[in-house]
């Protein structure tokens, strides 16, 4: 984010605003600078939101956006902003580069071949031309119109390691992991601040279910990307998975004071490991912020003490219920009800979801206790509901499966692994618990063959990805 550029931006462009115009403007810049100063990104994104509001008319405020909400890993946001910039002045040929490798990032080939069309035409020799075409081959399966494009965007662009990384793919992609292996780890002795090549290492080494290594080489790409909480996640998942816990726990206790909560406690969950962290967490959640503290309290229900969820969210759980109070209800209600008050806490999520009947934390509290009481086809209910909320939930398919488990219906399990695996079929917990049920019913042949799927759907997701 340019802390020079909008302030001569932003002056220049108050000489001619309207007076009202200037006013929202000036309370927005204010704001946006204000959050500059304390390091809160997420408040300079929205003061700047305002600002565009207040004038949609110069691109340099949407640019600044859209920088910004790269810096977040918003790419969405980010095109969208690039893209209003390309609309006020379609000139800037940077801007277009840049909206051609966000709709590479996004898997979106049509957008980014139009894109590099066009940019082709305003800037012959900017790199991301031959880089785009690079990745459209590669994902066509051209490996030599690949490979030439790979030369070509070393041509005009000899430091950019973004043609590494694209040679690394088509090198994975032709079953070749050890020299895709090879060519990034050389990239990155020669330049170990190389972050493109460090986050693309870690991409390979995850394929390769070398995890240990995922977590060497993501730990030395945070250090010059402290702002990715995606890969602060990936972190903890592979240290978990390469039995590093002291590891994995000093990131998350730190990552849980500044980045998303649930994002990054999650593997603990995926991997049955909370108690470790648990008592630590619940002593940080005591002091921390609400949402923190109800982050917090989320992922405590999973562990076998109840009573540290009781005591992060009664305060909060007030009656009656209501819509601004339901998720520390929820909550509350499947602690009480797990701590022996089962009527009690039960009534309470029966209230919550009659508040809200989307309420995920209460449908499966609801869920769990149901069908731990015998009444699976209640519970299966809640959890289909789960799952058509958000079919993308790895954790809410999971749960179906197990309930489905747990009232003997065997085909149930595997029929809703499955499809979860066709659906989100790149998910690792996925793919893990469907091999377990593979391993039972198929034999080493079966595992063999689900091995062999997964691992040509993650090879595929790696190749469609820009970094």
């Amino acid at each position: 984010m340019s802390g020079v550029l909008l302030p001569t931006i932003f002056l220049a462009a108050l000489v001619c605003g309207c007076s009202d115009r200037q006013s929202k403007a000036q309370s927005a810049y204010d704001d946006y600078q204000a959050a500059l100063v304390s390091g809160d990104l997420g408040a300079a994104r929205a003061a700047l939101g305002k600002l565009v509001s207040a004038d949609d008319s110069n691109p340099d405020y949407w640019i600044e956006l859209g920088k910004l909400s790269m810096q977040l890993a918003d790419y969405g946001t980010a095109y969208d902003a690039y893209q209003r910039a390309h609309e006020l002045d379609r000139g800037n040929a940077d801007v277009l580069a840049v909206m051609t490798q966000l709709a590479l990032r996004s898997g979106n080939l049509e957008i980014a071949d139009d894109n590099a069309k066009q940019l082709e035409l305003l800037a012959p020799n900017n790199p991301a031309v031959s880089l785009t075409k690079g990745y459209i081959a590669l994902r066509r399966g051209n490996y030599e119109e690949a490979n030439r494009q790979v030369a070509a965007f070393a041509t005009v662009a000899p430091y950019d390691s973004s043609g590494k990384v694209l040679q690394a793919r088509i090198l994975m992609s032709q079953n070749q992991p050890k020299a895709a292996v090879d060519l990034l780890e050389g990239q990155v002795k020669q330049q170990p601040s190389d972050a493109t090549s460090l986050k693309a290492l870690s991409g390979i080494y995850e394929l390769l279910d070398r995890w240990g290594d995922s977590a060497r080489t993501l730990q030395a790409y945070l250090t010059w990307r402290p702002e990715d909480q995606q890969a602060r996640v990936n972190l903890v998942e592979a240290a978990l998975r390469s039995g590093q816990v002291d590891a994995a726990a000093a990131v998350t206790l730190k990552a849980v004071q500044k980045d998303d909560v649930d994002q990054v406690l999650a593997p603990w969950i995926s991997f049955g490991k909370q108690e470790i962290v648990a008592d630590r967490l619940f002593e940080y959640a005591r002091g921390a912020d609400y949402g923190r503290r109800i982050a917090i309290a989320r992922f405590l229900a999973t562990t076998a003490q109840p009573e540290r969820v009781i005591a992060l969210t009664e305060g909060a759980a007030a009656t009656p219920v209501r819509p601004d109070n339901v998720i520390p209800n929820a909550l509350y209600g499947e602690a009480i009800a797990r701590s022996g008050r089962t009527a009690e806490g039960m009534d309470r999520l029966n209230r919550v979801i009659e508040v809200d009947g989307a309420n995920r934390e209460a449908l499966r509290a609801r869920a769990l206790l149901r069908s731990a009481a015998g009444l699976h086809q209640k519970a299966i209910e809640d959890a289909q509901k789960m799952v058509t909320l958000d079919p993308d939930s790895a954790n809410a398919r999971l749960l179906l499966a197990r309930i489905y488990d747990a009232g003997g219906d065997a085909d149930g399990a595997r029929r809703t692994l499955w499809d979860a695996f066709h659906d989100i079929g790149e998910d690792q917990v996925i793919y893990d618990a469907l091999k377990a049920v593979v391993a039972r019913t198929e034999g080493a042949d079966g595992v063999g063959r689900l091995s062999k799927e997964y691992y040509d759907k993650r090879l595929q997701q790696l190749a469609r990805s820009f970094s």
